[in-house]
């Protein structure tokens, strides 16, 4: 359960977020630039302005959303911010005509239980050598 209320809005990334989200995201800066400019990253800011969260997303087969990445900060955990990016998101997709959202992650991280509450479904899993099996989790959208 969430220790408060969440204290996050949530917006699409701008081009004047770039700065605050390359300092931790792992992408290169052209690379999240374009993504940026596609609209498929949403932040989460706080009260102060400050960002404090973000989730990322491409097309899998070129036609399913899939989130790519969700990433609150540590201070935020546990507040629902990660939640509300991902409802968020949801919102966004489905308004955009997609019927199916996709995401995955590794069977070793406990993100797999957070999915699973908001009604994500085990689809399948990637192996590859020497790490956990990655967890592939698919959601109709009403």
């Amino acid at each position: 359960m969430w220790e408060s209320a969440p204290v996050a809005r949530i917006r699409r990334a701008v081009s004047g977020d770039l700065d605050d989200l390359l300092i931790r995201e792992r992408l290169e800066a052209n690379d999240l630039a374009s993504i940026v400019g596609l609209g498929r990253v949403l932040i989460a800011y706080g009260d102060d302005g400050g960002l404090i969260g973000w989730l990322r997303w491409g097309m899998f087969w070129d036609e399913v959303p899939f989130m790519n990445r969700l990433h609150v900060d540590e201070l935020h955990r546990l507040h629902g911010v990660g939640r509300l990016l991902v409802d968020e998101w949801e919102v966004l997709c489905r308004n955009e005509g997609s019927t199916m959202v996709m995401t995955s992650t590794l069977s070793a991280e406990p993100a797999q239980h957070f999915y699973r509450q908001l009604g994500y479904v085990d689809t399948g899993c990637l192996v590859l050598p020497g790490e956990s099996i990655e967890i592939i989790f698919r959601k109709q959208l009403a």
